[in-house]
């Protein structure tokens, strides 16, 4: 057991100790006090006014003190010092939250930021390019503009420095647009596309850290304002979306083709997204046949009767996995 029991109720040590010593006896004198306590009378004096003062003794009549009752004197004092530490404790927590938001990362605001404007996205876009070191990811959605178009400012592929990896996830229309689908699976070093049937929103993430997409996900290209997103719980979430939607998309290259040419592939990879034989003619510049044929000679390399059949046989065999992955 500690040798102060009440130190915490700010007690003085002497007052600690005689106010224990006047519980255990019928009331002492200031000279007993002091004979007790083995100090000066003065001191013995000055800790009967203290005790006095904190309501835990009385003086008697007859040159003495008595001690007040324990749950009378010493409970207020208890509740107190307990509420002192309630007030203390929350005070510590909000000065911590102060601390990290000054000296250990981003205030609050600075966190999320709106970017508002074409222009200010675009510088947005250029800074986030310029950052990466190791990597930049993007969801792209729509078709590839044509020449002289409004180019989607989170579209950085073609302008990222050498050594830099480009993993970019499309949505089916870019693959819809005649003349797109060259452009979808170049060969660009470090850039690597996957095409998914729909895509949640535009996004662009630099080495984990910095993320700009759409104010509102189903904002249509161009959209009015953006969001900056700097390291957060956030920003770790859409870091998990992005590659959520990467894992299930799929690969448009052609290394482990097993003889099928780039045209099938293609075909293949716009039929794995849900294109319908019309929309996959017009991408390739074909007659709507000979996007039949195709398929004809894929189902009988593969010893199946059907499309469904064909997927599933293109999927386990990773007739369109670039990566190996």
């Amino acid at each position: 057991m500690t040798e102060r029991p009440f130190e915490a109720l700010g007690l003085s040590a002497d007052a600690d100790r005689a106010y224990r010593l006047l519980v255990a006896t019928r009331g002492v004198g200031v000279d007993g006090l002091a004979r007790d306590l083995r100090v000066p009378v003065t001191r013995a004096e000055a800790v009967c006014a203290e005790l006095g003062a904190r309501g835990l003794a009385r003086s008697g009549g007859d040159g003495r003190w008595y001690p007040a009752p324990p749950r009378v004197g010493l409970l207020p004092l208890v509740a107190r010092t307990q509420e002192q530490l309630r007030q203390g404790r929350e005070l510590l927590d909000r000065l911590a939250v102060e601390y990290q938001r000054v000296h250990e990362g981003y205030r609050s605001e600075e966190i999320v930021q709106v970017v508002e404007g074409y222009g200010a996205a675009g510088l947005w876009a250029e800074q986030l390019r310029r950052s990466a070191r190791t990597e930049v990811a993007s969801f792209v959605r729509g078709p590839f503009p044509a020449d002289g178009e409004w180019h989607d400012p989170l579209d950085t592929a073609e302008r990222l420095d050498e050594g830099v990896r480009h993993r970019v996830v499309r949505d089916r229309t870019a693959l819809e647009t005649p003349g797109a689908l060259g452009r979808a699976g170049g060969k660009r070093a470090g850039e690597e596309v996957r095409v998914a049937r729909s895509l949640p929103m535009r996004l662009c993430i630099a080495d984990r850290s910095l993320a700009l997409l759409p104010l509102a996900p189903e904002a249509e290209v161009p959209g009015p304002a953006m969001l900056l997103v700097r390291p957060s719980g956030l920003l770790d979430a859409l870091v998990a979306l992005f590659e959520t939607v990467w894992a299930s998309s799929t690969p448009l290259r052609e290394r482990g083709s097993g003889g099928r040419s780039a045209v099938q592939l293609r075909i293949l990879a716009m039929l794995v997204n849900g294109s319908t034989d019309q929309a996959m003619a017009r991408a390739l510049g074909v007659a709507v046949r000979t996007v039949q044929r195709h398929l004809a000679v894929m189902e009988r390399a593969a010893g199946v009767e059907n499309r469904v059949q064909l997927v599933w046989h293109a999927a386990r065999h990773d007739w369109l996995d670039e990566s190996g992955a």
